[in-house]
């Protein structure tokens, strides 16, 4: 079982542009990943500690996929 416990993201120098890249590869892939993947993504990303608060993340973090998409 995975562990979604809140955790803190510590970034160095040039992890913000690491993650971007790797946030916009997982956004192009999104449908191909199984349901039970994209709810486990998406709950993580909801109990990350050390990075600037993103109200209604989930929503916006769906938005985002609905646009790639078209």
């Amino acid at each position: 079982m995975t562990d979604l416990s809140p955790q803190t993201l510590h970034l160095l120098p040039g992890d913000e542009t690491v993650l971007k890249y790797l946030g916009a590869a997982a956004v192009l892939q999104w449908h191909s990943f199984p349901e039970a993947v994209q709810k486990t993504l998406l709950q993580q990303a909801s109990s990350i500690g050390g990075l600037p608060l993103a109200g209604e993340l989930q929503e916006k973090t769906r938005d985002l996929i609905r646009r790639t998409r078209t």
